[in-house]
């Protein structure tokens, strides 16, 4: 049985606090929870951009997709490793279509990743 007393009380997560500080804002409480810091989107430069489009219009996909993942994860991230990885392997066989589901999967991580960092993901996908 709930007693009234638990009703009434102040929420545990939000109201952690001791006298004289100040209430938490909603980027401290997603601070907590989540354990990562709120931050403001920001835009992919211009020529990042273009750089983007002109490997999409040489038929470079795979150069393209690599240099927005390194954009924005850096160069020792595992989602930019795989795309190396993708790279060597098309150079190696020559042949594309058995290495699309890879792609694909990668891909869906790089985007949604992209989607979280940048506000232009509308220039974005227009280059690719």
């Amino acid at each position: 049985m709930i007693k009234l007393k638990e009703i009434i009380k102040e929420s545990k997560f939000a109201f952690d606090r001791k006298f004289g500080e100040p209430l938490p804002t909603l980027k401290d409480t997603m601070e907590k929870h989540t354990g990562r810091t709120l931050t403001e989107k920001k835009e992919l430069d211009s020529k990042t951009i273009e750089y983007i489009t002109r490997m999409t219009n040489t038929n470079n996909h795979n150069a393209a997709r690599h240099m927005l993942a390194s954009k924005f994860l850096g160069k020792n991230s595992p989602l930019v490793t795989a795309y190396k990885a993708l790279m060597s392997l098309h150079d190696y066989l020559r042949d594309m279509n058995d290495l699309l589901k890879v792609r694909d999967r990668l891909d869906k991580k790089l985007f949604a990743g992209a989607e979280r960092v940048y506000s232009n993901m509308d220039d974005i996908h227009k280059a690719f």
